[in-house]
C-alpha cells in the first residue's frame, strides 16, 4: 500500500483515506492507488532544507513565494472543477451527468455538492474527509442501497442532506454517525426502505426537519424520535403501517406533540405533524 509522504517541519502534512478511484493531491499523484491524500504546503515559517528541490534551498523557497504571489500554484482549496459539473461561488453542481460514481476530487472548500439524478450505486469510504466546509449534499435520485461508515465523520457542518429517491432498505445505527451538525435530513421515496434502527438519529441534536414518508415503513420505534428535542417537522406518511402493539407508543406520542403545537407551543411544526398522523390514521382504518 502506497503511503503520501510525511514532513514534520520541512514537508507536507498529510492525511491519507482509501477510495475506489485515482486521486490527484497537490504534492501526491497516486495511479491506480487507492489512497486519497489531503495535503498541505509548509508554511514560509518552516524549514525548506530536507524538500527534494532542485537547486539551493534560498532559490526554490524565493520561486515558491513568487508562484504562490502570482497565484500561479493551487492551493487546496483551489482544486479544479471536476469534470462534467460546474463550480460557483464554493457550490458544485454534478446533477443530471448520468454519472455512475462520485467526482474523486472537489474544489477543497465546496459547501454546497449537487450529485441529483445521476446513476451512483456507492459512495467511497472517507469520501467527505477533506470537504469540512460542506454544509449541503444533494444525493436525491440515484441508485444507492447504502452508506459507507463514518462517512460524515469529518463533515462537521454538514446541515442539510437529501437521500430521497433511493434504494435503501433499512437506515442503520451508525449512518449518521458524528453528522452532529445536521438540521435536514430527507429520506422520502426510498420504496424498500423497511426498517429504522431505534438508534438511527442518536446524537442529532440539531435535527429539526425529517421526512420519512412514501417508503416501506410498516413501523417505526419511538426511541428513534425521542432524543431528537429540536424536531420540529416529521414527514411520515405514504408508508404502508401496520397499526399494532408495537405502535401504540408512537401514536401516543404523536397525539401529545399535536395537542401541544395546537396549544401553541411548537406552531411550525403544527401542518406537518398533524398531517403525518392522519395519513397514519386513514391507513390504519
Amino acid at each position: 500500500m502506497l503511503r503520501s509522504s510525511t514532513f514534520t517541519d520541512s514537508g507536507p502534512r498529510c492525511s491519507c483515506l482509501p477510495v475506489s478511484q485515482t486521486l490527484h493531491s497537490m504534492d501526491t499523484v497516486l495511479m491506480g492507488s487507492l489512497q486519497h491524500c489531503c495535503c498541505q504546503l509548509p508554511k514560509m515559517g518552516d524549514t525548506w532544507a530536507q524538500l527534494p528541490w532542485p537547486g539551493p534551498p534560498q532559490a526554490a523557497m524565493l520561486l515558491v513565494s513568487l508562484l504562490l504571489a502570482a497565484g500561479l500554484m493551487h492551493s487546496d482549496a483551489g482544486t479544479s472543477c471536476p469534470v462534467l459539473c460546474t463550480c460557483h461561488n464554493q457550490v458544485v453542481d454534478c446533477s443530471n451527468q448520468r454519472l455512475f460514481s462520485v467526482p474523486p476530487d472537489l474544489p477543497m472548500d465546496t459547501q454546497n455538492l449537487s450529485l441529483a439524478h445521476n446513476r451512483i450505486t456507492a459512495v467511497p469510504p472517507g469520501y467527505l474527509t477533506c470537504y469540512m466546509e460542506l454544509r449541503v449534499l444533494d444525493l436525491r435520485n440515484n441508485s444507492l442501497m447504502e452508506l459507507p461508515r463514518g462517512l460524515f465523520l469529518h463533515a462537521k457542518r454538514l446541515a442539510h442532506l437529501d437521500l430521497s429517491y433511493n434504494n435503501f432498505s433499512h437506515v442503520p445505527a451508525d449512518m449518521f454517525q458524528e453528522a452532529h451538525g445536521l438540521v435536514h435530513i430527507d429520506l422520502s421515496h426510498n420504496p424498500w426502505l423497511r426498517r429504522v434502527h431505534p438508534q438511527a438519529f442518536q446524537g442529532l441534536m440539531q435535527l429539526r426537519d425529517l421526512d420519512l414518508s412514501y417508503g416501506g415503513l410498516a413501523s417505526l420505534s419511538l426511541e428513534a424520535l425521542e432524543g431528537l428535542p429540536g424536531l420540529v417537522t416529521l414527514q411520515i406518511g405514504g408508508n404502508p403501517w401496520v397499526c399494532g402493539c408495537t405502535m401504540e407508543p408512537l401514536l401516543k406520542w404523536l397525539r401529545n406533540r399535536i395537542q401541544r403545537c395546537t396549544a401553541g407551543h411548537c406552531s411550525d411544526a403544527k401542518d406537518t405533524m398533524g398531517v403525518a398522523y392522519i395519513e397514519m390514521g386513514e391507513d390504519r382504518k
